[in-house]
């Protein structure tokens, strides 16, 4: 895939167009594309030749008026939806981790990117969808070319209805090519603000689970350890036994009390120290 390919999949290309930078440009579908010139080239078709060109280019004139009002009604479309897009992507915002050190910094750098590409593509398609509804130089059949008919015969006024159908078909078909192109531009980049959003709802509930996961772990807690010491005086003879009652070395170092065996004692007593 090279870079054009990868502009026109994408739609980058149509940055320009949505600015206002630059204009989409429709040819004529065909030639000649002046009235005068239309008209001098179906000189020479007798009744029943004129009859059928003026059904054909009757219905081909309704269905591109047609066109041009599907076109307008899903620029319209695309507007209200957009709007509706951007009011959820703001509430959206609210799901956003408050704390910053709950997640790693790659995840809030792809967090904020993918926010920023959502509005920018929500932004153009906008622009797209508005610049669609500004194409309007629409061509139609003037109602007054009616009353001119008392100066022609039948054969010249038929040849003259021809003649403005063909032109209005040609000009009303550029400008829906146009306006086409600003829809289709709008539609492409619709679809990049809802890829940018899937993306962006899997990394935040990437984060979420992630989070929920350590928050659920318990923290283990280490047991208050105590020693006991006891001392047994027989007679005059002295013997000091340790009997520690739990086996888990305790996190600080205990402090050394000096002690002074006494001559008299009862004849057996006991003493608890607790670190």
């Amino acid at each position: 895939m090279n870079i054009k390919n990868f502009m026109d999949i994408t739609g980058i290309d149509l940055i320009p167009y949505a600015i206002g930078v630059s204009k989409f440009i429709s040819k004529p579908p065909f030639e000649p594309t002046k009235l005068s010139d239309i008209n001098e080239n179906i000189q020479g078709l007798n009744t029943e030749e004129l009859d059928e060109a003026l059904k054909y280019s009757k219905e081909i004139l309704d269905e591109e008026n047609a066109r041009g009002e599907k076109a307008e009604s899903k620029t319209y479309n695309l507007i209200g939806v957009t709007g509706i897009s951007a009011a959820f992507i703001t509430g959206f915002s609210s799901l956003f981790p408050k704390e910053t050190q709950l997640i790693s910094p790659l995840l809030t750098t792809l967090i904020i990117t993918f926010y920023i590409l959502i509005v920018i593509s929500l932004t153009l398609t906008v622009l797209l969808a508005s610049r669609a509804v500004t194409v309007r130089s629409y061509t139609r059949p003037d109602i007054a070319n009616i009353f001119q008919m008392r100066k022609q015969s039948l054969q010249e006024a038929k040849s003259d209805r021809l003649a403005t159908y063909i032109y209005c078909y040609s000009k009303n078909c550029q400008t829906h090519n146009i306006k086409v192109s600003y829809v289709i531009g709008a539609q492409l980049w619709f679809r990049n603000s809802v890829v940018f959003f899937l993306i962006l709802a899997f990394i935040l509930i990437t984060s979420l689970i992630g989070n929920t996961k350590n928050n659920n772990i318990p923290n283990a807690e280490t047991p208050s350890p105590t020693a006991t010491i006891q001392i047994t005086h027989t007679d005059n003879l002295s013997t000091a036994t340790s009997q520690p009652t739990n086996t888990t070395m305790p996190n600080k170092t205990m402090t050394s009390v000096p002690f002074t065996a006494s001559p008299v004692f009862d004849a057996s007593t006991t003493i608890t120290i607790s670190p």
